[in-house]
């Protein structure tokens, strides 16, 4: 038998499996770009600002030195509130926050729930009025599962017979997801045919299922390679093979790409631990403040729009200042917040204890430090640190944060540490196998590498054209395969010999 023989013998022995496989991860594949199209829409696309006085200020310190209020905090910070800035004190990474008013000192009643409720309001267009139910969730699901990292959220559902719900995560004042009733159907079916959900609980049989299927359909796009390659070029008179292998020349790049990546995928996400992301810095020390905010005036009237109490060095209180960026008169869409845009356009330090700005401590200085709290990472150990200020394929938008600093270990691991310096948290990390997994995932799975050439959605109906033109390839393979079968039937039955009835033996 020669080797085109094999090749096609091959071909279609796999052929069954792999359209069955095609069928499945197509058609499901399809459902990921449409959850983007035909999704809600959120009325804002980021999250509120604040700006900050000396006057509103004034009473911070006394504020701050309430033990019962501050005692064990993790983080503390100003936030927008309904009506007014608020404190917002954070003592766990699972506990409801909590807020105080600036002016008299007094906890907002329910206040992480109260600010939920506002944060939906806003975010969707919808008013307050109109929302029906809201409830702290703490676990990833199918309307929310893992891939959105941030919790916990309030899951924030409005009336109406679209069941508009949003997921709210209040630390951040992000709009960690929105979803509705026909989005959450696709959800769905992308998870129980795409990923095979509905065998969360045996993970070694879905990752053996799951790797055989993409195995065979790595095979056979091999093979489908081999075949186009080494038959000659030649006038088909049958439709179904001439379409069939002309869509071959196109789809063997695409199918092996996504089968390839998808193994790898799953190999990574099912054997490998993963590294702990998200991370909350330590609870500090903040009695005895400075009540003088003199140090406002220094800023030559630039409008602050963060004010967060961090821990220096020696865990000495330090006030970070965010300042204000220019207001952009350019309207947001639902596609800029995937590139996302900074939040601040500077910052100031100061010493919170004696009010003096500290001109030689920055960004770049409190990042080594969260970076040795952290990761314990030491200063000789740091390869690079950079500024991040737009969201890209080593870190994403689901983080919801920006600015972060990016600090890359020299370690055995390769390790990429995101931190905030504006509430001393481990935002995001990575190890260089974690990396090398989403580049080719990001290139060869979701050719996100055409996107600064094409744009999100031009590359997604890309995408989209190019699995129907896989299924209407399968589905003329399958005819191909069904019409062999049946010649192969026919070809096993008996044949007449011809020769006329057997006649009786003579009698004697």
């Amino acid at each position: 038998m020669n080797l085109k023989k094999q090749w096609l013998d091959w071909h279609n022995k796999l052929g069954w499996w792999a359209l069955a496989g095609i069928l499945v991860w197509a058609t499901s594949g399809i459902s990921h770009p449409m959850m983007a199209w035909f999704g809600p829409s959120a009325a804002k696309f980021f999250p509120p600002s604040v700006s900050l006085d000396a006057a509103e200020l004034g009473n911070l310190p006394a504020l701050l030195a309430d033990g019962e209020k501050v005692s064990g905090a993790r983080v503390v910070k100003l936030v927008p509130g309904e009506s007014a800035p608020l404190l917002q004190v954070t003592h766990s990474e699972t506990d409801p926050r909590r807020y105080y008013h600036l002016d008299s000192g007094a906890e907002v009643i329910d206040g992480d729930l109260h600010q939920a409720r506002w944060l939906a309001a806003y975010y969707s267009g919808r008013p307050a009025g109109q929302i029906a139910d809201v409830q702290l969730q703490t676990g990833f699901d199918n309307a929310y599962p893992s891939v959105n990292r941030l919790l916990p959220v309030y899951r924030v559902r409005f009336e109406g017979d679209d069941g508009l719900t949003l997921f709210i995560h209040t630390e951040t004042a992000a709009l960690a997801s929105m979803t509705d009733s026909s989005k959450s159907a696709l959800q769905g079916v992308f998870r129980q045919l795409h990923t095979f959900a509905w065998l969360d609980d045996l993970e070694y049989g879905r990752l053996i299922l799951i790797g055989l299927l993409m195995l065979t359909l790595a095979a056979f796009a091999a093979t489908g390679l081999a075949l186009v390659f080494a038959l000659k070029a030649r006038k088909i008179k049958d439709g179904k093979r001439r379409y069939h292998r002309l869509f071959g020349y196109v789809l063997w790049l695409p199918l092996l790409g996504w089968s390839a990546s998808g193994f790898y995928h799953l190999l990574q996400s099912s054997l490998v631990e993963p590294v702990q992301g998200l991370r909350l810095g330590e609870a500090g020390e903040y009695r005895n403040l400075n009540s003088d905010f003199a140090w406002v005036n220094t800023l030559d009237g630039r409008a602050i729009n963060s004010l967060s109490l961090i821990r220096g060095a020696d865990g000495v209180p330090l006030y970070r200042v965010g300042l204000a960026p220019a207001e952009s008169t350019a309207p947001g869409n639902r596609n800029q917040r995937f590139d996302g845009r900074p939040s601040e356009a500077g910052s100031v330090f100061v010493d919170a204890r004696s009010g003096q700005r500290l001109p030689e401590f920055g960004d770049r200085e409190q990042a080594q430090l969260l970076a040795a709290r952290l990761a314990g990472v030491q200063p000789q150990d740091i390869a690079e640190m950079k500024l991040v200020t737009r969201y890209g394929p080593g870190y994403d938008f689901r983080n919801k944060r920006l600015p972060v600093w990016q600090v890359d270990v020299a370690d055995t691991d390769k390790r990429m540490l995101f931190v905030d310096p504006v509430t001393g948290v481990l935002v995001d990390q990575s190890r260089g196998i974690d990396r090398a997994e989403r580049l080719t995932f990001s290139l060869l799975h979701k050719w996100n590498h055409l996107t600064p050439f094409t744009g999100r959605q031009a590359r997604d109906y890309l995408i989209v054209a190019t699995l129907l033109l896989l299924l209407a390839s399968s589905a003329i393979g399958g005819v191909m395969l069904a019409g062999r079968r049946k010649k192969r039937m026919r070809g096993r039955k008996p044949q007449a010999t011809g020769t006329g009835p057997i006649p009786a033996p003579a009698t004697q």
